[in-house]
């Protein structure tokens, strides 16, 4: 398990708790949340837990556990984020659900990507790191090219979503494009 925390302006990356699986259930059961997830079943209290008992067994995933600053250190858990990571190829694979919908749309995520992308670059010292958007999803795509990712190509009719099938736009930075904007 992750035992640092990775602070920003108005967001801290810290370590994924047992006690977030509550909050995990519900989210990955809202399909109001999962319709921009690559979720297909719903989840049980079972299963997080197995999924929760097995996190320290990856050592190719760095999960986070996104919670907002708080004047009285009592900070509030608003979603996660992740990276898989390809090490031989230095390549990261990143993925973000802001769970609490009322901190949504308000830069949180946004804020806690580039924290995320920072540790891949800094830390994890990888060369790439890529994500997977659905076509509908433009509130996460416009946070991503604010994060610094270039869509890079389209897997077209790849996501059977809501009824019906939508593309998914690959996006992809390079550390390179990393170090340039900042």
């Amino acid at each position: 398990f992750l035992s640092f925390m990775l602070k920003g302006k108005n967001v801290i990356l810290g370590p994924v708790k047992k006690e977030y699986i509550d909050w995990y259930l519900k989210w990955m059961n809202d399909p109001e949340l999962t319709q921009y997830i690559r979720m297909f079943r719903p989840l049980t209290r079972e299963m997080e837990e197995e999924w929760y008992n097995n996190l320290k067994n990856r050592d190719n995933n760095f999960l986070f556990a996104i919670l907002l600053h708080s004047q009285d250190n009592n900070e509030k858990l608003i979603g996660n984020c992740s990276i898989d990571v390809e090490w031989i190829n230095r390549l990261g694979t990143c993925g973000i659900l802001i769970g609490e919908k009322e901190y949504q749309g308000r830069g949180y995520g946004t804020e806690a990507m580039k924290i995320l992308v920072q540790y891949g670059f800094n830390t994890l010292n990888l060369n790439r790191i890529e994500l997977e958007v659905f076509d509908f999803n433009i509130r996460a795509f416009k946070s991503y090219e604010k994060t610094g990712f270039k869509k890079e190509g389209i897997r077209r009719q790849a996501m059977f979503k809501n009824g019906k099938f939508h593309d998914v736009f690959i996006m992809g930075i390079l550390k390179k494009e990393w170090q340039d904007k900042i």
